[in-house]
């Protein structure tokens, strides 16, 4: 098996929104410097600096007011009022240098893709799955969607791609943006909305028009644990994936839902997450792996760690090299005890979670094998 590129360069951490700001860029170098301790470069991993994308690149996503008001802002003191854009919030602030970091992990997923376009089986950008970006705003620490450029490239070449976002909060903009289209596929597991940001992201949203049975919402009870969260994903998502049969998978790679994230409300391991990637990588397609959330520098550099050796091959020691400075963090890659709620926070998610999937097989049963009176009308 030859090396799966990884895109990466120190330049990435110029995407910095703040020192109080939930996103620390240097979880990026974090997962790229372990990584380089496990010796994997070079061998299982090829290490690329990426391209910024071009202004053509994201035309095909974005609204020309939007490229225009991002532009006005890489000063750090926009032109114009850019509040409508979605910048100059909390979860959005202005920071010098933002259209370029912006072009650039964007330029990321875009070489990801271009890398399977060419002929990779797989290719990694850590620094991408900025899902919540809009058309015409951003959102939710998301400036331009990579996400939907790299679906976008994947679609010069294969005419069914499927988006899969186990981030624990619901990939709305990328949702957004192919709700219609037949040929993109989304399927979202997610916290359910009315416990965690944005908000969207039900069981009812299935897609309109064309792309009606091409948007799936898995939606998870908060302080669900790994088996509440795999039952789910794997009664759902596999099946689904298997009736599309996509050409190629985009995966965000989202590490919020652990447990010990403070974004979010749900329980899982670094291992139990991790068996949804290795899902993902047993579809045998072409795959884009993109970051995403994860705002605990410890597991999220762990569970990056662990899903991009997985799709290049390799099962790494789960004790952290003693050469390595992570070793401050953590001494493991994989969680030494499951998180389990309490016996009543069990049931009650448990519950609502098995209620949520229900929802789902009833409106997605007459487009794929999943639930009763199942005849798969995608093809």
């Amino acid at each position: 098996m030859s090396p799966i590129p990884f895109f990466y360069t120190n330049q990435m951490l110029q995407y910095n929104m703040g020192q109080s700001h939930p996103m620390k860029p240097e979880r990026l170098s974090m997962v790229k410097n372990l990584l380089q301790d496990y010796d994997l470069f070079d061998k299982e991993l090829a290490l690329y600096t990426p391209a910024p994308a071009s202004v053509a690149d994201i035309e095909a996503i974005h609204t020309p007011d939007f490229i225009t008001a991002l532009q006005s802002c890489e000063s750090g003191q926009p032109r114009v009022d850019v509040r409508k854009y979605g910048f100059m919030t909390a979860d959005n602030p202005l920071f010098e240098g933002i259209y370029s970091a912006s072009m650039l992990y964007t330029g990321a997923s875009l070489d990801a893709a271009q890398a399977v376009l060419d002929g990779e089986p797989a290719a990694v950008n850590i620094s991408g799955g900025l899902h919540h970006a809009h058309a015409g705003r951003a959102a939710g620490f998301c400036v331009l969607n990579d996400c939907a450029a790299a679906i976008h490239r994947l679609r010069q070449k294969y005419r069914r791609v499927a988006y899969v976002d186990i981030d624990v909060h619901h990939g709305d903009g990328v949702q957004e943006l192919f709700f219609s289209d037949p040929s993109v596929l989304t399927i979202s597991i997610h916290e359910n909305g009315r416990t965690l940001y944005p908000g969207t992201g039900s069981a009812s949203e299935i897609g309109v028009n064309d792309g009606e049975g091409t948007s799936v919402n898995i939606n998870i009870a908060a302080k669900a644990s790994d088996e509440i969260w795999l039952q789910a994903w794997r009664s759902a998502a596999i099946t689904i994936l298997r009736d599309y049969n996509p050409e190629a998978i985009v995966l965000q790679m989202g590490a919020d839902a652990h447990a010990l994230d403070p974004l979010a409300h749900l329980m899982l391991t670094a291992q139990g997450w991790l068996k949804a990637v290795q899902d993902i990588i047993n579809q045998g397609k072409p795959l884009v792996l993109l970051g995403g959330g994860g705002y605990n520098l410890a597991t999220v550099t762990r569970m990056w760690t662990l899903a991009t050796a997985l799709v290049a091959g390799v099962e790494l020691d789960n004790a952290v090299p003693q050469k390595s400075t992570f070793r401050k963090h953590e001494a493991f890659l994989r969680d030494v005890d499951e998180f389990l709620p309490s016996s009543s926070e069990y049931e009650y998610a448990a519950a609502k979670t098995r209620a949520f999937s229900v929802e789902l097989e009833h409106n997605l049963r007459e487009y794929y094998h999943i639930g009763r009176g199942s005849h798969n009308r995608i093809s």
